[in-house]
């Protein structure tokens, strides 16, 4: 447990110290966010997040890698891929990129990171052959690198989202429910999600940018398919179900209508509440509470006990859904 409090407290300091620094020393039109009809703020706010937390992310595995059980194999590939989307998100972020680089960079990044996980690193061995699985892994972890871009479009919903899975994930780990490795990477990433959120928080002066929200969705896909191996596979999906499901409906969604699926929108059933009569606070906070709700499921459905699963499960799934459907349904009203 110390050493993923150290972790997180390290995190949050070192990137909210960065985050103060760039914020002051670079010009004030540097990634500056634009203001459109499909924008979520209202305010003038800069891409900047993702410069700060990323690198001390990185950093910090780098540093605690040998005591977390992370080999230089994983560090290398892990940072080379962070590197790669750190950079593509940073151009894309200053003028926007075709989506052809954009996926193709995905790719490499995801292919370097399922190879850093070694040969021994397996979901499903009795069910599919090693190629199949790792090909399937790459595809869902470039799934998972854009359902965070996506979701990454309120004040605070990376913090709200994405940061409290990820302390439940870093809580199994201080207790021994899942490894040092997952939870460390967890913990990295929420406490710079914390200090970030000094930044983030409505009315944002800080976003993350697609400099954080790519790079940062690698990692996470990452330490939620360990912590999937750690426990067990619904662990690993519990955690994240709420960005996968409202990124997932929305996308079949826009299928659907006929919409260009690689069109900037605001459709996403969180930003439907918040163009609704929902406040950032409102819609953040039931972020939250679900999450939390989210973290207990995780944690039944990692559990020997079979029905104890089954709830787990089950509740978790009711939950989102019921969340999802409260966001949209506001629309009308």
């Amino acid at each position: 447990m110390p050493l993923i409090l150290s972790l997180v407290l390290a995190a949050a300091v070192a990137s909210a110290v960065l985050l103060g620094i760039l914020f002051k020393l670079l010009p004030s039109h540097f990634l500056a966010a634009g203001i459109n009809e499909r924008s979520n703020h209202t305010q003038p706010a800069r891409q900047l997040g993702g410069l700060a937390i990323v690198p001390v992310v990185v950093v910090l595995l780098w540093i605690f890698g040998a005591q977390i059980g992370l080999d230089q194999r994983f560090l290398v590939t892990a940072s080379i891929g962070a590197l790669i989307l750190w950079i593509t998100g940073m151009l894309d972020d200053r003028r926007h990129l075709p989506e052809s680089i954009r996926i193709a960079t995905q790719l490499i990044a995801s292919c370097l990171c399922i190879y850093g996980l070694g040969p021994d690193f397996r979901l499903l061995p009795d069910f599919l052959p090693e190629i199949i699985e790792k090909g399937l892994l790459v595809l869902a972890l470039v799934y998972f690198i854009n359902l965070t871009n996506f979701m990454d479009g309120l004040d605070m919903m990376m913090v709200s989202g994405m940061g409290i899975p990820l302390a439940f994930l870093a809580g199994f780990a201080a207790f021994g429910l899942a490894g040092m490795a997952s939870g460390s990477i967890a913990a990295a990433i929420a406490g710079g999600l914390l200090g970030f959120a000094l930044f983030n928080r409505p009315k944002a002066t800080v976003f993350l940018g697609d400099s954080g929200s790519l790079p940062l969705g690698l990692l996470c896909g990452l330490a939620f398919f360990m912590v999937a191996r750690d426990m067990r596979i619904a662990t690993g999906f519990i955690l994240p179900l709420f960005f996968i499901a409202d990124a997932t409906t929305t996308l079949i969604k826009r299928l659907l209508e006929g919409d260009n699926i690689f069109a900037a929108h605001s459709k996403h059933a969180y930003q439907v509440a918040k163009r609704s009569d929902w406040s950032v606070w409102q819609v953040i906070l039931t972020v939250a509470a679900l999450n939390i709700v989210l973290g207990i499921c995780a944690l039944a459905a990692g559990s020997t006990n079979i029905p104890m699963r089954v709830i787990g499960i089950a509740v978790a799934v009711v939950s989102v859904t019921a969340v999802l459907l409260r966001f949209r349904k506001r629309k009308s009203r």
